[in-house]
């Protein structure tokens, strides 16, 4: 595959959207399909941007929603496409770049009123409220500052609907269309209806969420989600799996004494008690031990520490009440005089206290047992807890390979990587052993940060490329965005020093942070050279390198294209990648660097002109036409007689 070869596919995919009939759809809806299997994310793109230019919501009839004329073919292919699409992992990605193009070419244009832009569509694609949802979520990402407007009003419209729907009609799940959703799509809207709930926004209630978590759980048995593939839901839906449920904190307390030791080793079990004893549990080292003895705890299993630990951050505050225990003399263990309002957690204090019970625990043993599903970084608090236990426990470098390694809870491991990178000065990646990666080929140093340096680490971020491929992606997409904002430099010699990894979050990401370089980073041009000079994945890196140079100027605005077009120019001579680039399928952007090139002498307009004339014939002069018609109109104009 080269750069020729993309712009072949591309052009052949523009070719049969602008030729689509009913007699051909089947045929060409086969064909286009052929060159996304074989050119991948950039074909895919292209697809979408093009369908959505055709999208002539100018013929709609406002009343009934239906288009006008008889039969509108392009609605028809997104009918057919939509279900499928929404499924993607990167369809947030693809969707606003098929909007945002579409919007900035003006090709497609926002309707009056605009608040029934959205509404419109969706009714035009026969999205389910379910699909719709996804959809329009997934618009938040837009760049379209109008766009991003319409999205806000629609989620905080429909959204409460939605949910208000579900609750109210048990038997609605299956009519709003969610059951119905891929469970990658479902997973995703789970997460950012958690995220409007935990932001105690206005639009979601936390009790509303619940609600619509235990009507879920009725259909998704935690039975059902362990014998099927739907292991991503389990985090979700049931976060802290315990069997502990079927008793009361009474009776456990009352009972303490009694209980076996493989009662309280049992999961969960141990840890919902010492929630019910709140923070005075760990009052103080004393206190602490005489508790867990009191419980027959000499003994303690790594399961057991990750649990009470996991339960710990999940709770570092809002418990008030403090239910107290009893030695076998029925005399209070932490008398109310001794009792201090702690205000969290002292982990400090729990983990001397294992360590004074249980010499000989094996705390990696126990960072392996955060492996379950109720564990969950929900916060900076969270994290924090979490690192000073471990801290006291072991060092960092005993281990962060545990951390980069493969989890069954992938939710849990990427919380805790999540907390980690947004809040580096608690817990920073660069400060603990890992594949670093490598800066010589920089000529002007980064940042001497911790949010830098949080991205030094090469384990991390192929770490992260590998949740994704898990139903995670538009989350881990986000937290590259974030450390794009802080590091573009790490995160791009980073991916391009994966030599083993070829992912469309990979390429994805790449073209995302190339636009950054040209704006404004003083390394733009040795970074660029590294990437193409690379001796892995030697074509996808070029075709991509050059890709997001030509998107980068498609998506100017007029009072931009002449300065970007100059920077693209500058880029190219310097990786002397300029008759490659020449050599694609000729499109506008081409034809404006031609001129430029020729205006600066770097190229024989008339030769390179007759050239692509013998190669391309009819498509060259088609293409020609357009450019002169859309650049020198006057030239095509006939001469009045």
């Amino acid at each position: 595959m080269n750069l020729d070869a993309v712009s072949l596919a591309l052009a052949q995919i523009s070719f049969t959207i602008k030729t689509l009939s009913k007699s051909n759809f089947k045929n060409s809806v086969a064909e286009i399909s052929n060159l996304i299997s074989e050119y991948g994310f950039e074909a895919e793109r292209h697809l979408y941007r093009t369908l959505m230019s055709y999208l002539d919501l100018q013929s709609i009839d406002e009343n009934n929603i239906t288009l006008k004329r008889p039969e509108n073919i392009y609605l028809n292919y997104w009918q057919q496409e939509i279900a499928s699409f929404i499924s993607k992992p990167n369809f947030s990605t693809l969707i606003c770049y098929a909007f945002d193009t579409a919007i900035a070419q003006k090709s497609l244009k926002i309707l009056s009123p605009p608040n029934a832009f959205l509404t419109t569509i969706c009714k035009l694609f026969k999205l389910s409220y379910a699909q719709e949802l996804v959809f329009v979520l997934a618009l938040k990402n837009s760049i379209q500052a109008e766009l991003q407007i319409l999205v806000h009003e629609h989620i905080q419209k429909r959204l409460p609907e939605f949910i208000q729907t579900i609750i109210e009609f048990d038997s609605s799940l299956k009519e709003v269309g969610l059951t119905d959703l891929p469970i990658e799509s479902l997973h995703s809207l789970l997460i950012q209806i958690r995220q409007y709930a935990s932001n105690e926004s206005s639009i979601v209630k936390v009790e509303q969420y619940e609600q619509l978590l235990n009507l879920l759980r009725k259909e998704y048995s935690i039975e059902r989600i362990g014998n099927n593939n739907l292991l991503i839901l389990l985090p979700i839906l049931y976060p802290s799996n315990t069997i502990s449920n079927d008793l009361t904190s009474t009776q456990i307390l009352s009972d303490s004494s009694n209980l076996s030791t493989s009662v309280w080793q049992m999961d969960g079990i141990l840890s919902d008690v010492i929630l019910e004893m709140g923070y005075d549990f760990t009052s103080s080292i004393e206190h602490c031990r005489n508790a867990l003895v009191h419980f027959g705890l000499q003994e303690l299993k790594p399961s057991t520490i990750a649990r009470i630990i996991s339960a710990m951050i999940k709770t570092h505050s809002g418990l008030n009440e403090n239910t107290s225990i009893y030695d076998s003399n029925g005399i209070e263990m932490i008398a109310n005089s001794d009792k201090s309002s702690t205000p969290t957690w002292n982990v400090d204090t729990f983990v001397i206290a294992i360590n004074d019970l249980v010499p000989t625990v094996n705390w990696k043993d126990v960072v392996k047992e955060f492996d379950h599903a109720g564990f969950l970084v929900r916060d900076r608090q969270a994290l924090i807890l979490l690192v000073t236990a471990l801290r006291r426990a072991l060092p960092p470098e005993q281990y962060i390979d545990l951390l980069y390694g493969r989890w069954n809870n992938v939710d849990g491991q990427l919380s805790w990587l999540a907390q980690a990178i947004r809040y580096p000065d608690v817990f920073c990646f660069g400060d603990h052993p890992a594949h670093p990666v490598l800066i010589d080929c920089l000529k002007h140093p980064l940042e001497d940060t911790k949010e830098t340096w949080t991205w030094r680490s090469l384990n991390l971020i192929e770490c992260l490329l590998r949740i994704a491929d898990t139903g995670l992606y538009p989350i881990v997409l986000d937290i590259f965005k974030h450390g794009i904002q802080r590091s573009g430099e790490l995160v791009f010699l980073g991916l391009l020093q994966l030599h083993t990894v070829w992912t469309t979050l990979k390429q994805e990401l790449l073209q995302l942070i190339i636009p950054t370089f040209l704006a404004n980073s003083p390394n733009a041009n040795p970074l660029l050279n590294y990437m193409w000079n690379s001796q892995h994945h030697v074509t996808q890196l070029r075709t991509s390198l050059l890709t997001a140079l030509a998107d980068w100027y498609n998506r100017s605005s007029d009072n931009e294209q002449q300065q970007r077009l100059s920077r693209v120019l500058e880029i190219v001579q310097d990786l002397k990648a300029l008759p490659i680039l020449l050599a694609a399928q000729p499109i506008t952007f081409i034809l404006d660097l031609a001129c430029l090139a020729s205006r600066r002498g770097y190229l024989k307009l008339d030769k390179w002109l007759s050239d692509k004339l013998r190669e391309h014939q009819d498509l060259f002069i088609q293409t020609t036409v357009q450019y002169l018609r859309k650049k020198a109109p006057q030239l095509l104009q006939i001469p009045s007689k």
